[in-house]
């Protein structure tokens, strides 16, 4: 094997072991190996060859090429892992997805605050909890709130005072 197919082969792993950083982050050590590898590569290259711009052009590559190429797939990568994001999902905290056409649905419902809303916080509607934001205000744990509004697939609420046909019953009065 010539000094330039190993060159190219610890230039390959290098560039692997860089992408690997992304997938496994390892808190640098892949990307450490993998500049190690790829400054390898260039010494490997630089010891055989009396040809300085071949050495130079390996640095180059290695040195800017390398990170340039890995930012665009990255970048790449991500933009075609964000089309796969639906605009109209919201998850609920239990970690159920839910479609905004079933929160449209819970316009005009009336629930209650399962935790502090200071805006933002858990409301219980027929059983289930949903995130959901407040008007601005701080709505305390327990109280009656009415569903105003969908926002990005977003609960909005506004503190309402109990209907009479929620209001609770002494179950001492029944007993007595």
């Amino acid at each position: 094997m010539d000094y330039l197919s190993f060159a190219i082969i610890l230039a390959a792993i290098g560039v692997i072991l860089f992408i690997g950083e992304y997938f496994l982050p390892t808190g640098g050590i892949l990307l450490v190996c993998s500049f190690l590898l790829m400054f390898g590569a260039v010494a490997v290259i630089a010891v055989n060859t009396e040809d300085q711009r071949e050495t130079l052009a390996a640095i180059v590559a290695m040195c800017v090429g390398v990170p340039i190429g890995g930012t665009l797939g990255i970048y790449a990568w991500g933009r075609r892992m964000a089309l796969k994001v639906h605009d109209d999902a919201e998850i609920a905290p239990t970690g159920e997805r839910t479609n905004g056409n079933e929160a449209e649905s819970l316009l005009g419902r009336i629930g209650k605050t399962v935790t502090p809303m200071r805006p933002s916080g858990a409301v219980d509607f027929d059983g289930r909890r949903y995130d959901a934001i407040s008007e601005g205000m701080l709505i305390e744990n327990n109280v009656t709130v009415k569903c105003i509004e969908v926002k990005a697939g977003k609960l909005v609420v506004r503190q309402i005072a109990k209907p009479a046909e929620m209001k609770d019953f002494n179950m001492d009065d029944l007993l007595a």
